[in-house]
């Protein structure tokens, strides 16, 4: 005699994965404020393409994207690695080097104003090499400073962009 086969239950609701929400909800957030932004473009002449078509585009694609990546997270779809890669999604994340990008924005953003353009950016460009694992300190912060300072000039004297020149104001 055969043993009665159970009943198949409801399949489990696949769980949520809280790193890909944040993305999702990260790019929900990122093309609210484009489209935000993109409504502060003044512009004096009635054309139907003026300065706001192509940023009205953008933001209006990244917050279509950020909504259809909330609702598949929300659905329980999850990012995988592909299959060439050698990584392990259920290892826990290493937020060290994120969070030293991220903390030399900050400082270089909050540093911009009073130093300049050039220390500030330097400085965050520092701090993404020091993330990447570069630990020549001297080199870092030679490139970094040679870099800032080439950026500084394309966008001011190539662009005629007006940036912040802090310390070095009389310098360049």
């Amino acid at each position: 005699m055969s043993e009665p086969v159970p009943p198949a239950s409801p399949a489990a609701r696949p769980s949520v994965s809280l790193p890909d929400l944040l993305v999702a909800l990260g790019v929900v957030i990122i093309g609210a404020m484009l489209l935000i932004g993109t409504t502060q473009i003044q512009f004096g002449i009635n054309a139907v393409v003026g300065p706001r078509v192509f940023p009205l585009i953008v933001g209006i694609g990244t917050l279509l994207l950020g909504l259809i990546l909330t609702a598949l997270t929300l659905r329980g779809d999850r990012a995988e690695p592909s299959a060439e890669e050698d990584a392990d999604p259920d290892a826990p994340a290493d937020l060290s080097s994120p969070g030293i990008i991220l903390g030399g924005f900050l400082l270089g953003s909050v540093l911009l104003a009073p130093l300049g353009f050039v220390v500030g950016t330097a400085l965050m460009y520092f701090s993404v090499a020091f993330a990447f694992g570069e630990r020549r300190s001297g080199l870092m912060a030679f490139v970094s400073l040679i870099v800032a300072l080439v950026t500084y000039v394309v966008f001011t004297r190539g662009l005629g962009l007006s940036l912040p020149a802090g310390l070095l104001k009389g310098i360049l």
